[in-house]
């Protein structure tokens, strides 16, 4: 039996330790805040999102962010100041953009897999984190932002995720707290949402009961 030390717990350091405990292995985890999930895996949107997957390495991608440095309220800002640790994440990013269409469909998988993997977990560890099976929807107020989404859908589909075209009625029953005049949607059936702290959390209690050490680091310190 090894002894593995894992840095982090959040959502992926305690499902990581979690793995690692029911393979047979002796795991410390080493946290800085005296308890699991209190940073990234706090407060958060919650989304079990695979419809979400499309990866960002796209030309169009590049263009936005040139935009959105002279915005004050850019939803994504990357500061001017040249670096080498930058430039060559740039350079990386930019490299990938070819294999935009593949990487999307093998994220799709991955996140397919991951998805299911979570829901065992909390069935079979009986965690309780809200989780809603009720779909995800996405809504567009222009023929081009829903074609280029309907070119999505079918990376999506090819990854192995089926989601929906709806109408600018179908979305409002879908939701009817929604207004405005939609060109259309999609709506992905099986994307989920839950509360990732509360699963965290219930987590690492059952990796408590698996013999589990929680460090944190100030008392390393």
């Amino acid at each position: 039996m090894s002894h593995i030390a894992v840095i982090g717990a959040g959502i992926t350091g305690i499902t990581t330790a979690y793995a690692l405990l029911n393979r047979g292995h002796q795991v410390t985890v080493i946290e800085r805040h005296p308890y699991p999930a209190m940073e990234t895996s706090f407060a958060n949107g919650g989304q079990l999102s695979v419809s979400n997957a499309e990866v960002w390495n796209h030309s169009s991608t590049v263009i936005k962010g040139l935009k959105w440095m002279m915005r004050k309220d850019a939803p994504l800002l990357v500061h001017p100041a040249p670096t080498w640790h930058k430039a060559s994440w740039m350079a990386e990013f930019v490299a990938q953009i070819p294999r935009y269409h593949n990487n999307t469909v093998e994220t799709v998988r991955l996140a397919l897999l991951a998805r299911k993997h979570m829901f065992e977990i909390a069935e079979r560890e009986r965690i309780d984190f809200n989780l809603e099976k009720r779909g995800i929807l996405h809504f567009y107020y222009d023929k081009a932002s829903f074609e280029h989404a309907g070119n999505v859908s079918r990376m999506l589909k090819e990854g192995g995720l089926e989601r929906q075209p709806v109408t600018h009625d179908e979305i409002l029953k879908i939701e009817p707290a929604l207004h405005g005049q939609f060109y259309g949607g999609y709506l992905t059936p099986s994307d989920a949402t839950g509360d990732i702290h509360k699963f965290s959390r219930g987590l690492a209690q059952v990796c408590h009961v698996l013999k589990l050490v929680l460090n944190p680091f100030k008392s390393l310190q």
